[in-house]
């Protein structure tokens, strides 16, 4: 479609050639991708992304930057609009094949990227359960794997413990082995880098081996990369490492449980390394996504006493904290059932079974009224006095209702408690129990920032 004589593609050479002006390594990464596909009635650009995760990432991080340069093209002030478009070819230039990686490891390598069997990698992106708290985190993995170096890079996954960062790293490396493009793959905690490291430097031998365990591949793995905090020669190491793979336009993963500038110990020129890609959080799945996991691994379990649904029900309720404490609490009841024989667990022995585990999970959701009141007015730019006063404004309205909102799901407190932290009655604590999920369920920012504060104040 055209508008008085200029065409989407000539609307978007425009734009482009601003948006090169600012920086040629912004386009590069993030614009180059994008394919211009209309222009509809009201002046709207429609450009054709490869993923709806990409599109999202750049409207949310770079969409004043692109509003700027689609303004005043012939004397009109052109606005956009992104659409998946997959089957469009990407105009990033085509990556050279890598070599076919060889079965048996070339003499002098510690550890041999590609020497894991592909049939040992127990966690994929099949048997990983998506919801609205991982969903991002997933495409963008599964991205980056399908077009290495390309639109993700680096590409950092940050959450607390046991959320299933882990198991996208390892379906990372999965997929990127056993899809027939000879890609050379390295996947390590970073617990695991730093033993190699030090014990050459112990040996006094040369880093080269490490050096090529690492830099000879297509695409980097790193689990938990917090652990370098504090070890300035690993940081040094890493940091060349970094620059190295990135230059060479190889896939970089990287994992932690807090982001890039959180990290104490970390050195600066790092965490800019680190946040020059895509940085996006994984969270604990909420109730029907955690009742989805407990259903694939009944399934999956060769226990043969299966159990019921509302053991797995109470199971999703009760524990919430960690992806990886439940698979734990649901293999301790399964093989309870199994080593019993006969009949079906009940719910209270389940409870008994699991006091311990219960008592933790209780401990783990201990966050005062007044950390949650601050954490929420720090995070919406108002005073606590706001938040505690009867000013009835929405931006203040709605900070308080997510405040009592998270009051009554991180703590133990009563209803009437709550109200008394407040100044408000009980009912005004449940209505706002109430309205919040439905406030998220029509404002998308809203529901992010509320998932953020509650991940935020369960790690403390």
């Amino acid at each position: 479609m055209e508008t008085q004589g200029i065409s989407a593609a000539e609307i978007w050479d425009v734009a482009a050639g601003r948006l090169k002006s600012k920086s040629m390594q912004c386009y590069l990464q993030w614009f180059q991708p994008i394919v211009p596909l209309r222009i509809d009635d009201d002046d709207r650009l429609v450009l054709g992304v490869p993923n709806d995760f990409f599109g999202e990432w750049i409207c949310d991080n770079l969409g004043d930057l692109l509003r700027e340069a689609l303004t005043g093209i012939q004397g009109r002030d052109y606005v956009y609009a992104v659409e998946e478009v997959p089957q469009v070819p990407s105009p990033l230039p085509e990556k050279p094949a890598p070599a076919a990686a060889t079965e048996s490891p070339r003499p002098g390598r510690m550890i041999p990227p590609s020497a894991v069997r592909v049939s040992l990698i127990r966690h994929t992106f099949e048997n990983f359960v998506v919801s609205e708290e991982n969903r991002y985190a997933y495409m963008a993995v599964k991205s980056a794997v399908e077009s290495p170096g390309m639109l993700y890079n680096p590409l950092y996954v940050y959450g607390s413990s046991g959320v299933g960062k882990t198991h996208l790293l390892q379906a990372a490396q999965h997929a990127a082995l056993s899809g027939g493009g000879g890609l050379r793959v390295r996947y390590a905690p970073c617990s695991e880098l730093l033993d190699n490291f030090y014990e050459l430097l112990q040996n006094k031998r040369s880093l080269s081996e490490f050096r090529s365990s690492v830099r000879d591949v297509d695409i980097l793995l790193v689990d938990d990369v917090h652990v370098l905090a504090n070890k300035t020669q690993m940081q040094e190491e890493f940091f060349n490492l970094f620059n190295t793979l990135y230059g060479q336009q190889k896939q970089i993963i990287l994992t932690s449980d807090k982001q890039p500038c959180e990290i104490k110990g970390l050195e600066p020129r790092l965490v800019t390394r680190f946040e020059s890609g895509v940085t996006t959080e994984i969270g604990v799945p909420e109730v029907e996504g955690r009742l989805t996991i407990l259903r694939m691994m009944r399934e999956d379990t060769l226990i043969k006493v299966k159990l019921a649904d509302p053991i797995l029900e109470f199971l999703a309720v009760q524990i919430s904290s960690s992806v990886r404490r439940l698979k734990g609490a649901f293999m301790r009841l399964a093989s309870f059932a199994s080593m019993r024989g006969s009949g079906q667990l009940t719910v209270q022995q389940a409870e008994e079974l699991l006091s311990a585990q219960l008592a933790q999970e209780c401990s783990a959701r201990s966050v005062s009224m007044d950390e949650i009141q601050r954490s929420v007015a720090d995070q919406f730019g108002i005073k606590i006095a706001d938040i505690l006063g009867t000013k009835r404004p929405k931006h203040i309205a709605e900070p308080r209702l997510v405040a009592m909102y998270l009051c009554r799901r991180l703590t133990s407190h009563s209803l009437p408690e709550i109200g008394a932290a407040f100044g408000k009655t009980h009912a005004t604590i449940l209505n706002a129990v109430n309205k919040v999920p439905e406030l998220c369920e029509r404002d998308e920012a809203l529901r992010r920032t509320v998932m953020q504060l509650e991940q935020q104040l369960k790690r403390g």
